[in-house]
């Protein structure tokens, strides 16, 4: 297929892109709960929004492009994200924030699917294991990169709660009519209004490794969650500044660190790099909860940022293990499916953390929250730990080799 090189870096900075968009609200989060004094509840509400939205239409048109091919269901997401910027800029209100939201979440779970799949089906002959890497690096350097990218744009520039979206919005329409030029991925086939019947896809082959991946994956979009519901509040908490870029250095130090572990640890073994993973998560939580209670700015951004590491090399872990088990015409199902269990993680517990400050305070919650994802994490290192030795991986559960 021609142009394969470039549809796939087209895609990946599509995907990037969306995921990006979704964080770029979190800095302002704060002027919106002053401008319309909504509390944390209300934020987490605002957030969840936007989760939920994903997760329905990650259920309902998750595999809508192996009926129309990928291209007619991103430039579809591309449109409505474009409407979604649009709607943010000019909210008057906390119900057009919920609507811009909600209109942001139907769009990038759209976007998702079709995208991480063109990258698997674009990564080109000879190098293979390149779409999971990119699929799994697109989340981290894209939350980074929207998180600051907002922060320093509602710094610097004049109408904070616009120039973010209208800058989105222009980056959007330009991808968006470079993939008219390109080939479209997925196979056509009829059925496609049958497809739209709620469903969630995993190949038989690939059910026993995801039990064993998938815990690991949801805590890492749990933690990702709690931080850019509350991440920017409790860091202007905890280093007594109100700076938006304090919130947005918050994200940024989560996230990057994430990114950079996937490229370190992309030629380890799957065991461990799973293993680094829940090891990073665990000791990042317990550092940044630590620094809370403590009061104490240079640890809480140590403990992010070892937890950041824990984010990107057990999210890429679990994807890495996962996705090569199945085949071209179940990727788009595949790839729903594991981001449906990933924003549950990202969504609920958050949700339930937003309602837990009105009771317990920041610090109560952050401790409840942390300790509640130690917990989840435990398992999966046992379970790691347990795996085969360094000399040999072997695949968790179903004993078939690591893809490495």
């Amino acid at each position: 297929m021609k142009n394969t090189g470039t549809a796939f870096w087209l895609h990946a900075a599509l995907l990037t892109v969306f995921i990006g968009a979704s964080s770029a609200p979190s800095p302002l989060y704060e002027f919106y709960a002053r401008e319309w004094g909504l509390g944390s509840a209300a934020v987490t509400v605002v957030f969840a929004v936007y989760a939920v939205a994903v997760l329905l239409t990650l259920l309902v048109v998750g595999s809508l492009a192996d009926h129309l091919g990928t291209r007619p269901v991103l430039l579809g997401a591309v449109a409505l994200q474009i409407g979604a910027m649009m709607t943010f800029a000019f909210a008057p209100g906390p119900e057009m924030l919920l609507a811009a939201r909600a209109l942001q979440g139907v769009a990038t779970g759209a976007a998702m699917g079709a995208a991480g799949a063109a990258l698997l089906a674009f990564e080109g002959v000879g190098r293979r294991g390149r779409g999971s890497l990119v699929n799994s690096a697109a989340s981290p350097v894209g939350l980074s990169i929207g998180a600051l990218g907002s922060a320093s744009l509602v710094r610097f520039l004049p109408e904070p709660t616009k120039t973010v979206y209208f800058f989105l919005a222009a980056l959007l329409l330009v991808l968006g009519t470079a993939l008219l030029w390109l080939p479209s991925a997925g196979r056509k086939a009829p059925g496609w209004l049958r497809s739209l019947v709620p469903e969630a896809k995993v190949p038989s082959s690939a059910r026993k490794t995801m039990a064993a991946t998938m815990p690991v994956a949801a805590a890492t979009w749990a933690l990702a969650g709690f931080y850019l519901s509350l991440g920017p509040a409790l860091a202007h908490s905890i280093t007594k500044d109100s700076s938006v870029l304090v919130g947005g250095l918050a994200l940024f130090a989560l996230f990057v660190p994430g990114a950079l572990a996937i490229l370190v640890v992309r030629r380890w073994s799957d065991r461990n790099t799973l293993l680094t993973g829940v090891l990073s998560l665990i000791a990042g939580i317990s550092l940044t909860v630590l620094a809370v209670q403590l009061g104490s700015a240079p640890l809480y951004f140590t403990g992010t940022m070892v937890a950041g590491v824990g984010f990107g090399s057990g999210y890429f872990g679990a994807m890495r293990m996962t996705l090569p088990l199945c085949g071209p015409h179940e990727r788009i199902g595949m790839l729903s499916s594991i981001y449906l269990i990933c924003y549950l993680g990202f969504s609920v517990p958050a949700v339930a953390a937003g309602l837990l400050v009105a009771v317990a305070g920041m610090k109560g919650t952050t401790l409840i929250y942390g300790a509640a994802l130690v917990l989840a994490a435990v398992p999966a290192l046992v379970l790691t730990a347990k795996a085969t030795t360094r000399n040999n991986p072997i695949d968790l559960v179903a004993g078939t080799p690591a893809a490495s």
